[in-house]
C-alpha cells in the first residue's frame, strides 16, 4: 500500500478510534480549571496537586461538567474508560482519553447552552443546566460506532437548584449535589429531576468540583480557597437521618473555575500509598475515617533522621508505624520529664526548615479538643536539632496518655486533615506528680520479648513460639525512691500453640491487699470491667487473658510463627497499678517481676493426661518458682528437673528451659522448628548454666529461613 493510500484513508478514519481508554480506575481524582483548561490530578486525602497537562488538544476554553465513565453498565468493561464534559466555546460534548486528549462528540436534543454541571454514571452522561433543564446521554453507541451521533434525553426542563457541580454515590446509584447558597445536601432524582433535601453540610460557597469514593464519602472542594471538604454518606440505608456536615480534610488548589472527575468505585488510597498517618488511639483521630492527620511523603519535609515510609492507614493501637514497617518514630524526644506545675524540654529534629504544632492531651481523656492542649502553634524549626520548652499544666491528670507532633512546609495544621508535605508523630507520654522519676525495663521505647514452649511437662517440639509476648515497664518512684506506681504495657506478638493457654503477670513480693486500685486495658484498649487481680490468689497476680487463642484473628491457625500467616498484631494490653498508702514496695522483686503462662481452665487439652489442669498448670521462667495455684503434682513428670529444694525450676536435665526472656524484640524460631536448630548455639548457652554464648540470641546468630520474619 502506498504511503499517499495510506495517508489518505487515516484522514477518513475518526480521531476517536484511536484513543486510548483508561486501563484501570484510578484513586485519583481529577480537576479542570483555567481557561485554557488545565488538568491537575489530586490526592483527596493530602490535597496533594499534580498538573497534568495545559493542552487537551482541542480548545482555548474551559472544560465543565466532567464525569468519569468507568466502564460497569452494559459495554463490555474497562475498555470503555473515559471522561467526558462539555468544551465551552463549542458547546460540544467531548471525551477525553488516558492522556487527555479530548475529541468532539456529535449529539443532538441539548439546549444552547454552556453546561457547567455533570456526571457520568451506568454508561449515562448527565448534565444539568440551572433554569435550563437536566438531560442525560447514552453512551454506549459509541462502543461499536467512534462517530455515531448521540441523542440527548430530556429528564425535565426545570433545573432550579443552584448548584455547580454534581456526583454519583456508588453504593445507591443516586445523585447528590450541595447548593452553593446555603450549603444543604440535595439527593436528586434521575428519573424526573426531583430533588430531596439531605441535610445541611454548614459549608458554603462555589463547590465546582464534587467527586464519590468506593467507600460512599463524598468530595467538595471550594473554588475561592481550594479547601475540599468531606461529607460522610457510607450508611446508604440511613443517609436521610445521618450527620451530613462537612469536614475539611485536605487544602487543594483554588481557582474561579473547577470542575471534577473521579472513578467512584475506586478507593482514595491505593496500593501505590505515599502517605504517613499518625498511631494513637482512634479516640484522637488516626484513622482516615475519622479524618486522622496525614502528610504526603517524598517531598523531603520530617522529623528525625529516617524519612517517613508509605502507609494505607492509620496503624491504631496496638499496631504502631515502628511495629508495622520502617522504625520512622525518631524526631521526637523527651528530654525531661512531664512533670505537674514544671517545664519539660523536648527535642524535635527537623529535615529542614519547617513549620510544628503539636498537642499533648493533659487531662488523658482521649483527645486533643481542650484548649490548652496545643503546646505547639506553628513555630518555625530549622533543620537539625531543636529543644522545646512546654509547661505541664498544675491541673493536669498524672498518667499515661498521648502526644501528637506536625510537621509540614506550610504549617497551619491542626491535629486531624491532611497535609501535602512533612510528617505525623504520635508519641505515648507519661504525665508526673512533682518529684517523681521513671524507670523503664527494658528501655523507654522498647520491648523486651518473653516467649514460652506450652509441651511442659514435655520437651515437645521445643519452637518456643506457642505464645510470645511482648512488653515494657515503667515504675514511677517518689523522692524516696519509693515505688508508687507500675505501668505495664505489652502485645501478642505470636501465637503457635494448638492448645489455649492463658498469660499473666505476678508482682512478687506483693499481696493482693497491697494494690489499692488498677486498671487494665486490652483487646485495642478498651477498659476493663475488672482490674485483672486474680480474685482467688493472695498474691498480686494480674491475669491479661485466660484464654490467648481468643484473641487471635480468624484464619491463621500458626499466628505470626508461619510465613503465610502475617496477621496485624490484633491484641494488646496495659495495667497500670498504683499501691495503698504504707505499703513497703521494697520487698517487690526487679523488673520483669513474673511473667508466665498458664493452662486455659475447663478448655486445655493435654496429650496424655487424664483431665485438664487448668489453672494449675502453670510455665514461668527457669528457676521462677509458681505461684500458690500451681499444682506441684506436675514436678518431675516426663522431661521436667525441676527440685524446689535447690530452687531449680521449669527446666530439663540440660537446663533447657520451657521459657524464655529476652531483652529486646527477638525473632522466634517459625512453626515446628526447634529452638536449638534455629539458634545453633542456644544448646550451648544452656547446657553451659548460661556462661557460654551469651549473645545466642542475635538474628545474624540464627539459621537461615527458620526465624519467622514479618518481612518476608
Amino acid at each position: 500500500m502506498s504511503r499517499l493510500l495510506t495517508a489518505a484513508l487515516l484522514t477518513t478514519v475518526s480521531p476517536l478510534a484511536f484513543s486510548t481508554p483508561f486501563d484501570t480506575c484510578p484513586s485519583k481524582a481529577y480537576l479542570f480549571q483555567s481557561k485554557p483548561v488545565q488538568v491537575h490530578s489530586v490526592n483527596l486525602v493530602t490535597g496533594l496537586t499534580t498538573l497534568i497537562t495545559n493542552d487537551v488538544g482541542l480548545t482555548n476554553e474551559g472544560i465543565n461538567a466532567v464525569g468519569f465513565d468507568n466502564g460497569t453498565g452494559d459495554g463490555e468493561g474497562f475498555e470503555h474508560k473515559y471522561i467526558y464534559g462539555f468544551e465551552k466555546s463549542r458547546k460540544k460534548v467531548v471525551r477525553l482519553d488516558k492522556d487527555f486528549n479530548a475529541d468532539v462528540i456529535e449529539v443532538t436534543g441539548l439546549p444552547n447552552f454552556s453546561f457547567y454541571v455533570g456526571d457520568v454514571y451506568d454508561r449515562y452522561y448527565y448534565l444539568y443546566g440551572p433554569g435550563t433543564g437536566f438531560y442525560k446521554i447514552d453512551l454506549t453507541p459509541l462502543d461499536t460506532d467512534p462517530d455515531a451521533t448521540l441523542e440527548a434525553e430530556t429528564i425535565s426542563t426545570n433545573a432550579p437548584l443552584g448548584i455547580t457541580d454534581f456526583a454519583f454515590h456508588p453504593g445507591n446509584n443516586k445523585l447528590y449535589a450541595v447548593k452553593n447558597s446555603n450549603g444543604k445536601l440535595y439527593e436528586i432524582d434521575t428519573n424526573n429531576g426531583n430533588e430531596t433535601p439531605i441535610g445541611n453540610t454548614k459549608k458554603t460557597g462555589t463547590f465546582g468540583a464534587g467527586y464519590f469514593d468506593v467507600d460512599g464519602y463524598y468530595y467538595i472542594s471550594r473554588n475561592s480557597d481550594g479547601e475540599i471538604f468531606r461529607i460522610d454518606l457510607s450508611d446508604t440505608d440511613n443517609i436521610n437521618s445521618q450527620n451530613v456536615e462537612a469536614q475539611n480534610f485536605a487544602d487543594g488548589p483554588n481557582s474561579n473555575q473547577n470542575d471534577g472527575a473521579r472513578c467512584e468505585d475506586a478507593p482514595v488510597i491505593d496500593e501505590d500509598s505515599t502517605i504517613d498517618f499518625g498511631d494513637a488511639p482512634d479516640s484522637y483521630k488516626t484513622l482516615l475515617d475519622s479524618n486522622g492527620p496525614r502528610h504526603e511523603i517524598n517531598t523531603g519535609f520530617y522529623l528525625g533522621s529516617v524519612a517517613p515510609d508509605s502507609e494505607g492507614d492509620g496503624f491504631v493501637s496496638p499496631l504502631d508505624d515502628n511495629k508495622a514497617g520502617l522504625a520512622d518514630e525518631d524526631g521526637v524526644g523527651f528530654v525531661t520529664a512531664l512533670e505537674i506545675g514544671k517545664t519539660a524540654l523536648i527535642s524535635v529534629q527537623a529535615s529542614q526548615a519547617g513549620r510544628l504544632s503539636a498537642w499533648i492531651d493533659w487531662n488523658g481523656d482521649g483527645d486533643f479538643e481542650d484548649s490548652n492542649e496545643r503546646i505547639v502553634n506553628n513555630s518555625l524549626l530549622s533543620a537539625g536539632t531543636n529543644t522545646l520548652s512546654v509547661s505541664v499544666p498544675s491541673g493536669a491528670t498524672a498518667g499515661s496518655s498521648w502526644s501528637r507532633f506536625r510537621f509540614s512546609e506550610d504549617g497551619g495544621l491542626s491535629f486531624d486533615g491532611g497535609a501535602t508535605t512533612g510528617e505525623v508523630e504520635d508519641h505515648p507520654v507519661t504525665i508526673m506528680e512533682d518529684g517523681s522519676s521513671l524507670v523503664h525495663y527494658p528501655s523507654e521505647s522498647g520491648y523486651a520479648t518473653v516467649a514460652f514452649e506450652d509441651n511442659w511437662p514435655k520437651e515437645g517440639d521445643y519452637d518456643m513460639n506457642d505464645v510470645v509476648i511482648r512488653f515494657r515497664i515503667t515504675e514511677t518512684l517518689n523522692e524516696d525512691d519509693e515505688i508508687t506506681r507500675i505501668l505495664i504495657k505489652g502485645y501478642l506478638a505470636a501465637y503457635g500453640a494448638g492448645y489455649h493457654n492463658g498469660f499473666a503477670f505476678r508482682l512478687p513480693g506483693l499481696n493482693r491487699d497491697d494494690i489499692n486500685a488498677a486498671t487494665t486495658q486490652s483487646h485495642n484498649m478498651v477498659l476493663q470491667e475488672t482490674n485483672g487481680l486474680e480474685s482467688i490468689s493472695n498474691e498480686a497476680i494480674f491475669i491479661i487473658s485466660d484464654d490467648l487463642k481468643q484473641k487471635l484473628p480468624a484464619g491463621c491457625m500458626y499466628y505470626r510463627t508461619a510465613q503465610h500467616c502475617q496477621e496485624a498484631i490484633s491484641f494488646e494490653f496495659e495495667i497500670d497499678v498504683y499501691f495503698n498508702e504504707g505499703v513497703d514496695t521494697s520487698s517487690l522483686v526487679a523488673m520483669p517481676y513474673d511473667p508466665f503462662m498458664f493452662a486455659t481452665p475447663g478448655a486445655y487439652v493435654r496429650d496424655g493426661l487424664w483431665y485438664n489442669p487448668g489453672r494449675g498448670l502453670e510455665i514461668h521462667l527457669a528457676d521462677q518458682a509458681p505461684t500458690e495455684q500451681f499444682d506441684t503434682y506436675w514436678y518431675g513428670w516426663w522431661s521436667d528437673d525441676s527440685n524446689p529444694d535447690a530452687d531449680r525450676y521449669f527446666k530439663t536435665s540440660d537446663n533447657h528451659p520451657w521459657a524464655l526472656l529476652i531483652n529486646d524484640e527477638w525473632s522466634w524460631p517459625r512453626e515446628h522448628v526447634d529452638l536449638v536448630d534455629a539458634y545453633t548455639e542456644f544448646a550451648g548457652y544452656a547446657e553451659s548454666g548460661g556462661n557460654n554464648n551469651q549473645q545466642w540470641y542475635l538474628i545474624e546468630k540464627a539459621a537461615t529461613d527458620k526465624t519467622y520474619s514479618s518481612e518476608e
